[in-house]
């Protein structure tokens, strides 16, 4: 038995991979970030998402001057989606 709950976390992860894959990375001044909207010069996660834009762009040496982690990001969440599917799919035990 398959619940449709379970495919909603890798549904989400594949979303957001994809939205980022297709968005143009642009310095512009809007910005959900908290810490940006507190009035902080610095964010550790600022520039993440451009920098996976630019991963999927293939601008590697641009992408990792933008923020070093924007690769290893896109690995983990790829796997995060691989190992959700997998566990979406595997049989419910109704004992």
């Amino acid at each position: 038995m398959v619940k449709s709950k379970r495919f909603l976390e890798p549904l989400i992860w594949t979303l957001a991979l994809v939205v980022l894959a297709i968005g143009i990375a642009t310095d512009g001044c809007f910005s959900i970030c908290p810490l940006n909207l507190l009035g902080a010069d610095w964010c550790p996660g600022c520039g993440l998402g451009h920098s996976i834009n630019l991963v999927f762009k293939g601008e590697i040496r641009t992408s990792i001057e933008m923020h070093p982690l924007g690769i290893p990001t896109i690995f983990i969440l790829v796997n995060r989606i691989i190992f959700t599917v997998r566990h979406a799919v595997r049989p419910v035990c109704l004992n």
